[in-house]
C-alpha cells in the first residue's frame, strides 16, 4: 500500500495543502522526512493521515470540531493511496455544528472515475483496528521509550492485541460469558434460597399450633357436653315457646281488658246510669226509649218556635222598612221644602211625595202624622225586638236540652259497644288464662318455676346455651380448619425444605462448573503466555528485533529474551544479552539511548511481523492492509551513531512501503531521503507545506 496524495482543507493549521502540488507527481515508496521549526505543523500532518483513515476518534480526549481551523465552520480531507495495483481515496469531512461524513472511492478503469464504495467499514476494509494502528503504525514522541519501558501483563496483552488473537479472545469472553451466565444462575438461585432452620423452625411453630388447637378442640368439645346435657333437663322447647306466646297473649288481652274497662267507666259518669243497667238490656233500652221520646217533643218544640221566630222576624222587618220609609220621605221634605213668593207673600211648599203644593200650615200637618206613624212604628218593632228575643231565649234552652239528650244518646250507644267490647276482652282472657293454668298443670313436673318470668328465664337460658353451643361449633370448627391449613403448610415447607436440598445440589453443580471455568481461564491465560506469546510471538519477535538491536548499539547488545512473570507466569519481561560481559541484563539496567534503539528495534520487528507471521495455524490468514509507518520524533534521545544506524536502515527497509518521519536532530549529508517541507505564516499562522523528490543513490 502507497500513499499518492494529500490534501487538507482548513484542517488545523492549514487552510489549504496539497501535496504533492504537481498532479502529475505522487508520493514515492521510501523514507520521506518531514521537515520544519517547531510548531509549523509537521505532526499535524501525520495527525492528517491517520484522521482521514480512523476518524477523530482515534485522538483520545478530542472533538472533532477542534481539528477545524480557527475560523472555519468546516473541514475536509482527502488521502489518495494505491493498494493491489488499484487507486482509491479517503474523503472526510465535518463541521462545527457536529455532522460529519466519511466515503471510501475507488478507480473504476472501465468508467475512468472514482466511484463510491458503498456500505465500507474502515478497519475492516484495511484488517487493523485503530487501536492497533496506534501502536503499530504510528509512533508519538516518547513511545519507542515506553515500548522497551513496558513490562509483566501490559507487555502480553499488547502482543495478543496486535497480533489479533481473536480465537483465545473469543474462547475467554466464552469463558466469562458462561461464568457470567452461571453466576447469574447462582445468584437467582440464592435469591430463591430460604435456611433450612428457618423453615423447620416454621414447621415446628405450625405444630405447636396444632398441638394448641387440639387441646383448645378437646376442652371446648366437654364445655359442649356439659351444656347439652343442662338442655336435656330443661323443659320442651315447644313448651316453653307454647307457654312464652300464651303468657304474651294474656298480657296483651289483660292490657285490652283494662285500657277498654277504664274508658267504659271515665264514660258511664257522665249518664245516670250504672254499670249494672248495661247488663240488663230492659233497663237500658228504657231508658233509651225514654231519651228518644223526650228528644222528640224537644225537637217540635223547637221547630215551633223556629217558625214563630220566622214571621215575628218577618213583621219586624216590615215593620223596619215602614220606618225606614217614613224616616226617607221626612228627609225629603225637609230636602225639598221650598218657600215660594206669590206676590202676596203667602209661603207655598211642595209635597214631597206627589209634588202637589202644600201650604205652610197643610206641610207641617203631614210633618206632624208622619212623625206620629214614626213613633207608632218604632214602638212597635221596639216590642217584636223583645218577642224575637224571647224566642231565642226559649229555643236556646230547648236545643240545649236537645243537644243533652242527643250526647246521653251517643254516650249510651258507645258505652253499649264499650261494654260489649271489655266484656269479650274479659271473656278472651279468662279463656287463655284458663288454657294456659290446663297447660302448666298437664306439665308441672317439668316446671319448676311456672310464673312468667319463670318461663322467660327458661327461655333465656336456653336461647344464651344453644348460642354457647353455636359458637364452640364455630370455634371447634375454625380450629380443625386452621389445624388443616397448618397440616397443608407443613407439608409445603417439607416440600420447601426439598426445594432447598435440590436448590444446595444446584449451586453445588455450578460452583463445581465456575472453579472448571476458572481454571479452564488460568489455563487458556498461561497457554497464552507460555504457547502463543512466550512460544512463537515473543521467539519470532526477538529473533527479529535481534537484528535490529545488533546494528542499532554497534554490536554492544543482542539475543533478545521475554521471559515470563509473575506468580501464575501471566506477564512478560524483557531482558538482553551485553556482548560485551556475556550477561543478559534487566532493560532497566540500560541507558536511555540503548532503550530507545531497543524499543525502535521492537516496533519495527512487531509491525513488521504483523504482516507475515499467524499466531496459530487456525488463525485466519488477514494481515494489515497498511505499510506505512508514520514516525513523530523517535530519534531524539539516540545518540549519532545509533541515529545514523536506524536512518540508514529506515531508507533500506523494504518491509514497509513508506515511511514518513519528523525529526529535529541532524541528518549526515550522506544520507539522501525525499523530503516534505513545512513553514508557517506568522502574520497569520497558516501553515504550508510542499514536497521535494530527490533522486536516490543506493547506500553502501
Amino acid at each position: 500500500m502507497k500513499i499518492t496524495r494529500i490534501t487538507f482543507t482548513n484542517f488545523m493549521g492549514y487552510n489549504s495543502l496539497n501535496i504533492p502540488s504537481n498532479l502529475e507527481e505522487e508520493f514515492p515508496n521510501g523514507l520521506i522526512l518531514i521537515s520544519g521549526r517547531n510548531s509549523y505543523g509537521k505532526s499535524t500532518i501525520l495527525e492528517g493521515i491517520l484522521f482521514a483513515f480512523f476518524g477523530p476518534g482515534i485522538f483520545a480526549g478530542r472533538n472533532q470540531a477542534s481539528f477545524i481551523t480557527y475560523g472555519e465552520k468546516k473541514a475536509e480531507i482527502y488521502i489518495y493511496f494505491e493498494l493491489d495495483n488499484i487507486n482509491y481515496y479517503l474523503y472526510r469531512k465535518w463541521s462545527r455544528s457536529g455532522s460529519s461524513s466519511s466515503k471510501l472511492f475507488k478507480y473504476d478503469k472501465n468508467y475512468r472515475k472514482y466511484l463510491e464504495e458503498k456500505k465500507i467499514n474502515i478497519e475492516r476494509f484495511f484488517e487493523i483496528s485503530r487501536d492497533q494502528a496506534m501502536s503499530t503504525v504510528f509512533v508519538r514522541q516518547g513511545e519507542v521509550e515506553e515500548l522497551a519501558n513496558i513490562k509483566g501483563a501490559k507487555l502480553r496483552d499488547m502482543i495478543i492485541d496486535l497480533f489479533r488473537l481473536n480465537i483465545i479472545d473469543d474462547s475467554l469472553k466464552f469463558l466469562d460469558d458462561e461464568m457470567k451466565n452461571l453466576n447469574l444462575d447462582k445468584s437467582k438461585l440464592e435469591n430463591l434460597k430460604v435456611p433450612i432452620d428457618r423453615i423447620e423452625k416454621d414447621i415446628n411453630s405450625y405444630q405447636s399450633q396444632i398441638k394448641e388447637f387440639k387441646d383448645i378442640i378437646v376442652k371446648k368439645k366437654e364445655i359442649k357436653q356439659k351444656i347439652e346435657e343442662k338442655l336435656k333437663s330443661y323443659p320442651s322447647e315447644k313448651l316453653i315457646s307454647k307457654l312464652e306466646s300464651l303468657f304474651r297473649i294474656i298480657e296483651i288481652a289483660e292490657g285490652k281488658y283494662q285500657s277498654h274497662h277504664k274508658v267504659f267507666e271515665s264514660k258511664i259518669k257522665t249518664v245516670d246510669l250504672q254499670t249494672e243497667d248495661f247488663s240488663s238490656r230492659n233497663v237500658l233500652n228504657s231508658k233509651i226509649n225514654s231519651l228518644n221520646k223526650s228528644r222528640t217533643n224537644l225537637e217540635t218544640t223547637v221547630n215551633e218556635l223556629d217558625r214563630k221566630r220566622q214571621v215575628t222576624t218577618k213583621g219586624m222587618g216590615m215593620t223596619k222598612g215602614r220606618i225606614e220609609d217614613i224616616e226617607g220621605k221626612l228627609k225629603k221634605m225637609g230636602r225639598s221644602r221650598k218657600e215660594l213668593d206669590k206676590g202676596n207673600g203667602t209661603k207655598i211648599v211642595r209635597c214631597p211625595t206627589c209634588q202637589s203644593e202644600l201650604t205652610q200650615e197643610h206641610y207641617e200637618n203631614v210633618i206632624k202624622d208622619f212623625t206620629k206613624d214614626l213613633k207608632n212604628n218604632q214602638e212597635k218593632l221596639s216590642g217584636i225586638e223583645n218577642l224575637v228575643n224571647d224566642i231565642k231565649k226559649d229555643m236556646e234552652e230547648q236545643q240545649n236540652k236537645l243537644d243533652k239528650i242527643k250526647n246521653d244518646l251517643n254516650i249510651i250507644q258507645g258505652l253499649t259497644e264499650d261494654f260489649e267490647n271489655f266484656q269479650n276482652y274479659k271473656s278472651e282472657l279468662l279463656e287463655y288464662k284458663k288454657e294456659s293454668e290446663l297447660l302448666i298443670t298437664k306439665n308441672k313436673d317439668n316446671l319448676k318455676d311456672v310464673s312468667p318470668e319463670g318461663i322467660r328465664q327458661f327461655s333465656d337460658e336456653i336461647i344464651k346455651n344453644k348460642q354457647i353451643v353455636e359458637a364452640l361449633n364455630n370455634d371447634i370448627s375454625e380450629r380443625r380448619e386452621m389445624i388443616k391449613k397448618n397440616e397443608k403448610l407443613i407439608d409445603e415447607l417439607h416440600e420447601e425444605i426439598d426445594k432447598m436440598k435440590q436448590l444446595d445440589d444446584q449451586i453445588g453443580i455450578i460452583e463445581v462448573d465456575l472453579e472448571h471455568l476458572n481454571k479452564a481461564k488460568e489455563f487458556v491465560r498461561r497457554f497464552v503466555t507460555e504457547y502463543m506469546v512466550a512460544k512463537r510471538l515473543v521467539k519470532n519477535i526477538a529473533l527479529k528485533a535481534e537484528k535490529y538491536i545488533t546494528d542499532f548499539t554497534s554490536g554492544q547488545y543482542g539475543e533478545l529474551l521475554l521471559e515470563e512473570s509473575g506468580s501464575k507466569k501471566t506477564g512478560l519481561i524483557l531482558k538482553i544479552k551485553d556482548h560485551f560481559n556475556g550477561q543478559h541484563e534487566s532493560v532497566e539496567f540500560l541507558s536511555g539511548g540503548d532503550r530507545t534503539a531497543l524499543g525502535m528495534a521492537l516496533r519495527l520487528a512487531i509491525s513488521e511481523l504483523m504482516n507475515i507471521l499467524r499466531p496459530t495455524k487456525n488463525s485466519p490468514k488477514k494481515n494489515p492492509k497498511i505499510d506505512f509507518l508514520l514516525l513523530d520524533e523517535p530519534l531524539a534521545a539516540l545518540d549519532e551513531t545509533r541515529r545514523e544506524r536506524i536512518l540508514i536502515h529506515l531508507t533500506r527497509s523494504t518491509t514497509f512501503s513508506q515511511i514518513f518521519l519528523i525529526t529535529h536532530t541532524a541528518i549526515p549529508t550522506d544520507i539522501r531521503m525525499h523530503k516534505i517541507m513545512v513553514d508557517k505564516d506568522h502574520s497569520t499562522g497558516i501553515s504550508t507545506a510542499k514536497f521535494e523528490k530527490v533522486e536516490l543513490t543506493p547506500l553502501i
